[in-house]
């Protein structure tokens, strides 16, 4: 019998840390389509991959695709306030999405969040 697996999906904020970690590992790309569950694909080229997926996933059932652009999430630095941001560190699940989500944030009361957040998932 094929068990399906559980569907985590992730929140828009959540998306947009894993392109922006994507992005950054990745300097010569300049477009990122992110899945509900939290796989990226750059589609630079194609966006056949991020779609196959999309339709053919160990979920068994279709994923809501979002795409994102350099330019548009470089347009996108407006600063939260850091009661926002805290609220999104706290309910990361990975460093990288801890890590994308403050980059280039040097509020003390974020750092020190970040820090927090990222010894508790280091923890478990």
């Amino acid at each position: 019998m094929d068990a399906k697996k559980e569907l985590k999906v992730l929140s828009k904020d959540e998306q947009i840390a894993v392109a922006k970690d994507i992005l950054k590992r990745y300097p010569k790309a300049n477009k990122v389509i992110v899945a509900a569950d939290g796989q990226a694909f750059i589609a630079d080229e194609s966006e056949n991959a991020a779609k196959n997926h999309a339709r053919n996933n160990a979920y068994g059932k279709e994923l809501k695709l979002e795409t994102f652009t350099r330019d548009e999430l470089e347009a996108k630095v407006e600063l939260k306030k850091a009661k926002e941001v805290i609220a999104l560190v706290e309910a990361a699940e990975t460093v990288e999405a801890v890590e994308a989500l403050v980059a280039g944030d040097e509020r003390a009361t974020v750092k020190d969040a970040v820090v927090k957040r990222i010894e508790t998932l280091k923890a478990a």
